[in-house]
C-alpha cells in the first residue's frame, strides 16, 4: 500500500516522467482561470496520501525528487511560452515538497510550502489570459516591447515573476530557505540541487521578462489592463508578501 501511494503521489506532486501528464493537462486547458484552479488544487491529492499512507520517504525518492526539480528547472529555461513555462515551474516546485516530507514535517507546514510555491502561478496563469486577450500569443519573443506600451501589465508580470522565483519578501524565498537549512547537513547533495533549482528559475525567469519587456511593439495597437485590474493583482502581490512573513515562522 505504501509503495502504491508513492506512485499515486508521484503523480499529483509530479516526478519525472509522471509530470508529463500534469503538463499535458495544463496546457489543454486553455482557460485562465480554469489553469488556475489546476494548479491550486492538483497538489493536494499527493500531500494528502503522502500524510496518510507513506509517512516515511526513502532517500532514493527525495533524490529522484530533486533531479526531477533540476530537470523541469533546466527545460524552463529554453521554453518562450509563458503557459508552458508555468507548467513547467509549477512541476519542479512540487517535486521539491518530497523533501519536506522526509523529514517529516508537519500538514501545516506541507501545505505551507505548496502554497507558496502555487499561489504566485495561479496569479501568472490569469496574467498570461490577459496577454494572450490582447496579443493572441503568449509567446516572449513574438509579444515583446510592453515596457513601454503595457507599463501597468508590465508590472504586474515583474513582480510576479519574482514572487515565482523565490525573491526576498514572497513565500517561495521562505521555502527555499527552509529546505536548504534542511537539508545541508545531512544531505549536502539535496541543498546543492536546490541552490541548482534557484538559480535555473532565476535564469528562466529573467529571460522571459527581457524578452517580454524590452524591444520594440510588434503586435500594433491594444489597451493596457485598467487599474481596477491593477488594484486587484496588487492587493494579491501585497497579501502574498505579507504571507511570506507568515510563512518564515511556520517554516524556518
Amino acid at each position: 500500500m505504501q509503495e502504491m501511494s508513492w506512485i499515486i503521489a508521484a503523480l499529483f506532486l509530479p516526478l519525472f516522467p509522471l509530470g508529463m501528464i500534469f503538463n499535458t493537462l495544463f496546457q489543454k486547458a486553455g482557460n485562465a482561470w480554469l489553469r488556475a484552479i489546476i494548479i491550486l488544487l492538483w497538489p493536494l491529492p499527493g500531500i494528502w496520501l503522502l500524510q496518510n499512507f507513506a509517512p516515511t520517504i526513502p532517500d532514493w525518492v527525495v533524490y529522484w525528487a530533486i533531479a526531477s526539480s533540476i530537470l523541469y528547472a533546466f527545460r524552463s529555461v529554453a521554453v518562450k511560452e509563458i503557459g508552458i513555462w508555468v507548467g513547467f515551474i509549477a512541476t519542479s516546485a512540487w517535486c521539491l515538497v518530497w523533501i519536506a516530507v522526509s523529514d517529516g514535517v508537519t500538514l501545516e507546514e506541507l501545505l505551507a510550502h505548496v502554497i507558496a510555491f502555487s499561489l504566485p502561478l495561479t496569479l501568472l496563469a490569469l496574467l498570461v489570459g490577459d496577454i494572450q486577450k490582447r496579443f493572441d500569443s503568449a509567446y516572449a519573443g513574438i509579444v515583446c516591447g510592453l515596457g513601454l506600451t503595457h507599463p501597468r501589465l508590465s508590472g504586474m508580470f515583474v513582480i510576479t515573476i519574482l514572487a515565482i522565483i523565490a525573491s526576498p519578501i514572497f513565500p517561495a524565498f521562505f521555502s527555499m530557505i527552509a529546505l536548504v537549512v534542511q537539508t545541508i547537513t545531512n544531505h549536502p547533495g539535496i541543498a546543492l540541487g536546490l541552490a541548482l533549482v534557484w538559480l535555473l528559475w532565476s535564469w528562466s525567469g529573467m529571460r522571459l521578462i527581457q524578452e517580454l519587456l524590452v524591444g520594440a511593439d510588434t503586435q500594433g495597437q491594444s489597451v493596457d489592463i485598467g487599474q481596477g485590474a491593477v488594484f486587484v493583482y496588487g492587493l494579491f502581490l501585497l497579501l502574498l508578501s505579507i504571507g511570506g512573513f507568515y510563512m518564515s515562522r511556520i517554516v524556518i
